[in-house]
């Protein structure tokens, strides 16, 4: 077992460095050894900025929904959920099952957000620093987490290739 706090910051981690790796590795018009300098990352961040919040939530509403219901839960809890209004946010909200849950998932964007727009990514030792702690959110199968936060990873690095 692993602490959720942890695995939900993993989880944000993943989809910034793999979202931010995706787009640099695809560009064409800025020299291989630039791609991950300090200004360039600034650049891809200024550059996609309105399309991040919506591609992150979309991937979130999934991976937080897996570390948080059990599959046959959730269709039915979603059905009494959803209406017209409801927007993506909602849905991440939703997903996060807890308003503490929430809370540690938007602070762990933001941490990585701003590493990203004053252009760097963030090592996994510092990362390690760094993140929220918050142990009283409960555990996660390590297997359940690592699943989760690999495809995030795996579908940040496609959406910032096809960015």
């Amino acid at each position: 077992m692993i602490g959720k706090d942890i695995a939900i910051a993993a989880l944000v981690r993943a989809f910034f460095k793999y979202y931010v790796t995706g787009i640099a590795e695809s560009q064409t018009d800025c020299d291989l050894q630039e791609r991950f300098e300090p200004k360039n990352i600034k650049r891809i961040m200024l550059e996609h900025y309105e399309h991040i919040s919506k591609l992150f939530n979309q991937e979130a509403f999934y991976a937080l929904s897996r570390m948080n219901y059990q599959a046959d839960e959730i269709e039915s809890l979603l059905k009494e959920f959803v209406n017209e209004k409801t927007t993506d946010m909602d849905l991440v909200r939703f997903a996060c099952r807890t308003d503490d849950m929430y809370n540690v998932m938007v602070e762990e964007y933001r941490r990585n957000f701003t590493n990203l727009l004053s252009g760097r990514i963030e090592t996994q030792d510092e990362h390690v620093k760094a993140y929220t702690r918050r142990p009283d959110l409960g555990e996660i199968a390590i297997d359940t987490a690592e699943s989760i936060i690999n495809r995030m990873a795996a579908r940040a690095y496609e959406l910032g290739k096809g960015s």
